[in-house]
């Protein structure tokens, strides 16, 4: 008996001591933490971002209603001004929302183009990223852009969506923000047409504007199954998926301290890419408008 309570009692000490040991390396590892930054032993690359309306296709999930003509030789000179604008940031890669499955075939048509036997399309990664890539005597485009897998777990077609969000006490809420936010991509949507190119890029790449897309992402949609089959945060996780793979293909394109990267990407990307960007390692972000102004 007395030899199982003095093995107890070791035991006991013993812990303590482990305990204590432990307490000892947490506190040496939080003072080091602190006091200390982390060895980045890889190239680090400047980029800043774009973000732009569609000059061609309504992908968005608004469909727009006002449009300009990006042919008319007015919008071509504002055009050609934006450009100016944008070649003092002296990007080193200009990077496009293009599928990069098509890498192949956009550069080939970037080659066409600086040979001047290419006429450029009215798409936004023609008219400013294949312009600014020429202007800057680049050798190529580059592609980054990716579809994220549709496969939400729970299964429920998204025709269903809305009688559910309806049976759980969510519908109300949800088309209160989504009659607001329409509201806002609708005001948006005027304003390039009540002003000059270049004004009209610095709102749409502004903090204010970059901040309510963050504010749709994160309201309304995604309270939607909550505690249950959690609809709205799976769907919205699709989109971060998406933006994490562009991050991915950015990172992958790094080659020298001395990169210098021009994102030209649908403004609605902004939000997560620039988190993404402003908190790696591995890029310096810079606010697009100081060179817009």
């Amino acid at each position: 008996m007395r030899k199982l309570i003095l093995i107890w009692i070791v035991f006991i000490v013993s812990c303590n001591n482990i305990t204590r040991d432990e307490q000892d390396n947490n506190a040496k590892l939080k003072e080091h933490i602190q006091n200390s930054e982390i060895d980045v032993n890889f190239p680090v690359a400047d980029i800043a971002i774009l973000g732009t309306f569609h000059y061609v296709s309504n992908v968005d999930s608004y469909k727009r209603k006002y449009h300009i003509d990006i042919t008319s030789e007015e919008t071509q000179n504002q055009i050609t001004d934006l450009l100016n604008k944008l070649k003092g940031y002296q990007p080193t890669k200009i990077l496009v929302e293009q599928s990069i499955s098509n890498q192949h075939g956009l550069d080939s048509l970037y080659q066409e183009y600086r040979k001047g036997n290419y006429r450029l399309s009215h798409d936004e990664s023609q008219q400013l990223g294949f312009r600014l890539a020429k202007m800057l005597n680049h050798e190529h485009i580059y592609a980054v852009d990716v579809q994220a897998p549709l496969h939400i777990e729970h299964e429920l077609p998204m025709n269903e969506w809305e009688s559910y969000a309806d049976k759980t006490n969510h519908l109300t809420k949800m088309n209160s923000i989504n009659s607001r936010m329409e509201d806002y991509h609708h005001f948006l949507d005027s304003l390039k047409t009540a002003m000059p190119l270049i004004e009209y890029y610095k709102y749409l790449n502004s903090e204010k504007n970059t901040t309510i897309s963050g504010y749709e992402k994160l309201t309304g949609l995604i309270q939607i199954g909550a505690g249950d089959k959690y609809i709205g945060a799976d769907g919205i996780s699709m989109d971060y998926r998406r933006n994490l793979r562009i991050y991915a293909n950015t990172v992958n394109l790094i080659e020298n301290d001395n990169e210098r990267f021009l994102m030209i990407y649908g403004s609605n990307h902004k939000f997560i890419l620039g988190h993404l960007f402003k908190s790696s390692m591995e890029f310096n972000y810079q606010d697009i408008i100081d060179y817009l102004e």
